[in-house]
């Protein structure tokens, strides 16, 4: 992992959408503080990842996802518009 701050946390939403939902992972886990674009996570047991809505209420959109134990990369997609030479942020 890098030299960064790492934080052990039980809950930390990873993204939040453009609308009213956003992905928290919850289990036992280290994380890159800050968070940058391609943030690693150490999960140190295996967890669960959630979309929901900002409340914390579950979203029907996705079914919870497992996240085994082990070092993760959690990148952001962007693209790339050669038109006008310029990355942007996709959002969910």
């Amino acid at each position: 992992m890098k030299k960064n701050k790492v934080t052990t946390k039980k809950k930390h939403t990873l993204l939040k959408g453009e609308g009213m939902n956003q992905h928290t992972l919850y289990g036992e886990f280290v994380i890159d503080e800050p968070q940058t674009d391609f943030a690693d996570v150490g999960v140190k047991e295996d967890s669960v990842l959630r979309h929901e809505q900002p409340d914390g209420s579950f979203s029907n959109e996705h079914k919870p996802l497992k996240v085994e134990k082990g070092d993760w990369v959690m990148g952001k997609q962007v693209e790339y518009n050669p038109f006008e030479g310029r990355v942007t942020q996709i959002w969910d």
